[in-house]
């Protein structure tokens, strides 16, 4: 039987001596693996998992599939100006590998081997249901796609992966219990789990730019010593420019990185040459093949900048004739001032509602005793400014998808922000004099409590919808790929769910009918139009501003079922579920068929 003594000294181990990084490490690896098995398998029911809901998520997962079947970067979701756009520069446009314009690489490169894996992986070890010919096909016996758990999977590996290098970041700009409460915080930061499910590329994003901050952290350990640092400083480069391939948003983070460097690390041009030809050797083959394909290096994404200038980017994209004239540069100032005004009004939720993370602004008018968090603050102060820059410009996107933005670039800095912040509430409370363990113990749940109260509420969550409902019903997406041939498409206003889910190429419902008509009589898509299908994404609005006088206010009299289909070529329509509030027009009576 043990004694008191022993007893002590056991508790010692634990809570302060060797065994106490083991035991914190075990708790973190079990805290991970019981929430990833949580968000991506939910064996419990609890309905945390729903699937994709960004259509940036589902358009770009869509394309790592059409990789990992040996397509190239092609897509099956069309846009009309990039078809426009194709057409003028290549004078004729085929659909069986229809190339994207918009997206960045990267994302779509890394989820292509998770798709194969799917493939061959053995059917009895999958706890959820799956075709038996194709798996990358959606059945329609399941609610939740094998594809939507997937990415969500892949992207909460690079959560884990993230966390493990702002670990040793934070470690190294502080120290280790500074590290753990980082750790921690961002475990129970809900937005990031938020982020992770979605099947946005934000985690690779925040992959890359940790490792470019630790690289960056190692050059300022080299520049104090007296070294020019230029191999860790081409690695910042090198990371920046994946995470370009990665969304293309972020050059404005590398700018802000540029100008830091270029100020703070001497010699001060060499420096400046270093980085911009490493990120250049990096993103310009990307732009190389953009100006190959469609005859911009950009694509279609700089067309992004002129939302909320000429129209809401849906209109845009969904426009086909691609005219950019008029805009002034007052009309940009007035974007960016406003867009800048409604992203401080929300700092609060854009870091995860944490407590720590805003404080970073207060710790700038701190005088840390060591160099090295004192300087690489201001790097971090100067790539958050030039994000923001970036996301006035561009805007942050309004698509519906479950309070997250593929623009938001506010997610990167928490990490960083967090560890400044607590650094700075450690600094304050050592000045309290307070010497009672249990009152510190208190104090600092109570900050992780507060901020990690939305992970909370979401777990507690209950639910009534298995899916992304309204507007997505996969299952029922999914059935339209037994009603039409690979060849035909479909035009629909959510053309990523249909290509995501039903595998079929499908076009985003033109501005207007008279565009669509041209398309369908002529057969210009290079394959049959076989219907069109309306989901609440467009129904399920305001009446008169968002239906009758809004971005689909030509089609307002389908989506309202109140039009005449007499001359118009699709005379065929069912309405689908869920609630009968999709609806499905085609050239014939093909669910009829179906069934018989």
């Amino acid at each position: 039987m043990a004694t008191d003594q022993e007893i002590q000294e056991l508790v010692h181990r634990i809570e302060e001596g060797r065994w106490v990084k083991w035991v914190q490490l075990s708790v973190l690896l079990a805290l991970m693996t019981g929430m990833f098995v949580a968000f991506v398998l939910d064996p419990w029911g609890w309905g945390l998992y729903k699937g994709l809901a960004h259509p940036k998520a589902m358009e770009q997962a869509q394309i790592g599939r059409e990789l990992s079947r040996g397509n190239g970067f092609s897509t099956k979701m069309i846009r009309p100006l990039a078809y426009t756009q194709f057409m003028t520069n290549t004078g004729s446009v085929t659909t069986a590998n229809f190339p994207d314009s918009y997206h960045a690489p990267l994302w779509p490169v890394i989820l292509a081997p998770a798709f194969k894996i799917v493939k061959a992986w053995p059917e009895s070890l999958v706890p959820f249901r799956l075709p038996s010919k194709d798996r990358l096909q959606m059945s329609t016996r399941d609610y939740i796609y094998v594809g939507d758990r997937m990415v969500s999977a892949v992207a909460i590996l690079f959560f884990f992966l993230s966390i493990v290098l702002n670990y040793f970041t934070v470690r190294r700009l502080f120290d280790h219990t500074l590290g753990i409460w980082t750790v921690a915080l961002m475990l129970g930061c809900n937005l990031f789990w938020r982020y992770s499910m979605s099947g946005l590329p934000q985690m690779l994003m925040l992959f890359f730019f940790s490792g470019a901050l630790y690289a960056l952290v190692r050059a300022s350990e080299m520049h104090i010593e007296g070294r020019w640092p230029y191999l860790w400083l081409a690695l910042v480069s090198l990371l920046f420019g994946l995470m370009a391939l990665t969304h293309a948003i972020t050059i404005w983070a590398f700018a802000g990185a540029l100008f830091f460097c270029t100020c703070y690390f001497k010699p001060r041009l060499q420096t400046a040459l270093l980085m911009a030809v490493v990120f250049l050797a990096v993103y310009s083959p990307w732009l190389a093949r953009n100006y190959y394909t469609s005859g911009s290096p950009v694509g279609v994404s700089l067309y992004t900048a002129l939302a909320g200038v000429k129209g809401s980017e849906n209109m845009l994209m969904r426009s086909m004739d691609g005219d950019a004239s008029g805009i002034s540069f007052g009309t940009f100032r007035r974007k960016a001032q406003t867009n800048i005004s409604e992203q401080l009004g929300v700092l609060f939720d854009s870091f995860g509602r944490g407590l720590a993370a805003p404080v970073f602004f207060l710790g700038l008018l701190h005088l840390f005793k060591n160099q090295m968090p004192r300087s690489f603050r201001w790097a971090l102060f100067s790539m958050w400014i030039f994000s923001v820059i970036g996301m006035a410009v561009f805007g942050l996107d309004d698509d519906g998808g479950g309070g997250v933005h593929a623009n938001d670039l506010n997610i990167l800095f928490i990490p960083l922000f967090t560890a400044y912040g607590m650094a700075f509430i450690l600094v304050l409370w050592s000045r309290l004099e307070i010497t009672v363990r249990l009152v510190r113990y208190a104090f600092f749940a109570l900050i992780f409590g507060v901020s990690s109260l939305a992970l909370v509420n979401t777990l507690n969550m209950s639910t009534r919808s298995p899916v992304q409902w309204p507007p997505y019903a996969p299952p029922f997406i999914a059935i339209m790929r037994d009603w039409t041939t690979p060849e035909e498409i479909i035009t629909s206003d959510v053309p990523w769910a249909v290509a995501w889910y039903a595998d079929r190429k499908s076009l985003w419902l033109p501005s207007t009918i008279q565009s669509f008509l041209d398309l369908n009589d002529y057969q210009r898509m290079g394959g049959k139009i076989a219907g069109i299908y309306l989901t609440p994404f467009s129904g399920n609005k305001q009446l008169i501003n968002e239906i009758v006088k809004g971005d689909y206010k030509e089609w307002s009299p389908f989506i309202l079922r109140n039009v005449n289909i007499k001359d118009f070529p699709f005379k065929s329509v069912t309405s689908m579920p869920l609630e009968q509030q999709c609806i499905f027009y085609s050239d014939r009576d093909r669910w009829t068929e179906r069934l018989e």
